[in-house]
């Protein structure tokens, strides 16, 4: 594979929008991974710190409405 910018060989692909990218344009960027109840019911969340992002797609910073699914 190719990176999606400068045609070099891919490293890596994007967590969030899966373009392959090289290591110049690899960015490292935390994701969630999954939410659990922890002591006393607190709810805690299970993220990766250093996931691969690509730093062309945009991360949107508020949860997008999908009334469809339900």
């Amino acid at each position: 594979m190719k990176c999606w910018q400068c045609e070099n060989e891919a490293r890596a692909s994007c967590k969030f929008c899966g373009r392959f990218m090289c290591k110049d344009h690899a960015v490292e960027h935390p994701t969630f991974m999954a939410m659990y109840l922890g002591d006393h019911e607190t709810p805690k969340g299970i993220v990766v710190a250093n996931a691969m992002w690509c730093g062309l797609c945009e991360i949107l910073q508020e949860p997008v409405p999908m009334p469809e699914m339900f």
